[in-house]
C-alpha cells in the first residue's frame, strides 16, 4: 500500500508540474516575454536560475525569488505553481522583470553559507548585466519562502557586501535592494534564540535540529559542532545585522503555533512578531502578517502593493 501511494504522489506531482509549465508558457506568449531559461551564474552545480523578462524599451525593476525546501530540497521552478505564478503574471504586467534562483543546499564543509551566499552571487551576477538584460538595478526586490526567506533576509539585512578591492568585477555589485519580502522565515539563525522564542529546552531542540540534518551525505555531529560556533553564528544571523540603514520589509508568518518539527518552527508565527518589533525599534519601514497571534497591517497591502510602493 505504502509503494501505491508512493507511486500515485509522484504521478500526481509529475502531472502538476506539467500543468504549471502549461500556464507558463502561456503567459510568455501573452506577455510576449522574454523567458531565459537555466542561465549560469556561477560554477557550482545549482548556480542557474531563471528569467522572465518583460517587452519593454525602457529598463526594468526586478523581482528576485527563492525557493524554499529546508536547505535540503526544493527548485526554482516551484515559483511556477498557479497561486504564485498569478502573482508573477501581475508584476510582470506593470513591466518588472522576475528572476527565480536555484542555489545549493546544506553541506558539511560549512553548512548553510554556501546557500547564502549564492544568493549573494546570483543578486551581484543579475546586477553585473543589468545592461545585457535591460535591468534597473538599482531597483530590485528580493522575494522569498521559509528556506528562502531566510536567505532573502540574510541579504537583504546585512551590510553592502561588494567586493571594491578585488578583480572580481561581478563581486564588486553592490547587495543593496529596494526590499525584502519574507514568507514563512525565522527571525534569526540563532537556535539560542528560536529556544528563548517559546521556551524550548536544549533536549527537545537539539532533537529537531538532529531529525533535520538526517538526510543522505549529512554529518549530524560535525555539523552540529560548526552551527553552534560563535564565529559562525556571527556570519550568519541575519538578526544582529539589522540596522536603520535596512530597507523595507514585508513579513508573513502563517504556521502552527504548536511545532512538531523543524519546519514547522521555522514558520513560526513568533518569528514575524519579533522582526516587527526588531524593525520598529530600529525604524525600518515593515509590512508584517501573523493573524495567529493578532498581528495585521493596519494598510492591509500584499506582496504585489508592496512591491509597487517599493519600486516607483
Amino acid at each position: 500500500m505504502k509503494y501505491i501511494v508512493s507511486i500515485s504522489f509522484w504521478l500526481f506531482s509529475l502531472v502538476s508540474f506539467a500543468q504549471n509549465l502549461e500556464l507558463l508558457d502561456s503567459l510568455i506568449k501573452e506577455q510576449k516575454l522574454t523567458f531565459i531559461k537555466d542561465l549560469r551564474y556561477g560554477n557550482k552545480e545549482r548556480n542557474n536560475l531563471d528569467l522572465l523578462l518583460p517587452n519593454s524599451v525602457n529598463k526594468t525593476p526586478l523581482v528576485i525569488y527563492l525557493h524554499s525546501g529546508g536547505y535540503r530540497g526544493g527548485k526554482k521552478e516551484n515559483s511556477y505553481k498557479t497561486r504564485n505564478l498569478e502573482l508573477v503574471s501581475k508584476i510582470l504586467k506593470v513591466n518588472i522583470a522576475y528572476a527565480t534562483i536555484n542555489y545549493s543546499f546544506l553541506n558539511n564543509d560549512d553548512g548553510l553559507l554556501s546557500s547564502l551566499e549564492d544568493s549573494k552571487k546570483a543578486l551581484q551576477f543579475l546586477k553585473f548585466n543589468s545592461d545585457k538584460y535591460n535591468i534597473d538595478k538599482e531597483k530590485i526586490i528580493i522575494w522569498g519562502v521559509s528556506s528562502g526567506a531566510n536567505s532573502v533576509l540574510w541579504l537583504g539585512l546585512s551590510d553592502d557586501m561588494a567586493e571594491i578591492e578585488g578583480d572580481d568585477l561581478v563581486s564588486a555589485e553592490s547587495t543593496k535592494v529596494k526590499g525584502i519580502i519574507s514568507i514563512s522565515g525565522a527571525h534569526s539563525f540563532n537556535s539560542e534564540n528560536w529556544k528563548r522564542m517559546i521556551n524550548m529546552d536544549d533536549e527537545i531542540f537539539d532533537l529537531m535540529i538532529k531529525g533535520f540534518l538526517k538526510y543522505p551525505g549529512v554529518d549530524v555531529k560535525k555539523w552540529l559542532q560548526n552551527y553552534k560556533d560563535k564565529r559562525y553564528q556571527e556570519r550568519i544571523d541575519y538578526y544582529n545585522f539589522m540596522d536603520p540603514t535596512d530597507p523595507p520589509i514585508f513579513i508573513a508568518n502563517y504556521g502552527k503555533m504548536n511545532p512538531k518539527n523543524i519546519f514547522q518552527f521555522n514558520h513560526h508565527p513568533l518569528h514575524a512578531k519579533y522582526l516587527k518589533q526588531r524593525a520598529d525599534s530600529l525604524n525600518i519601514k515593515n509590512i508584517v502578517y501573523a493573524p495567529e497571534i493578532g498581528i495585521v497591517d493596519k494598510s492591509g497591502k500584499g506582496i504585489f502593493e508592496f512591491i509597487i510602493s517599493n519600486l516607483n
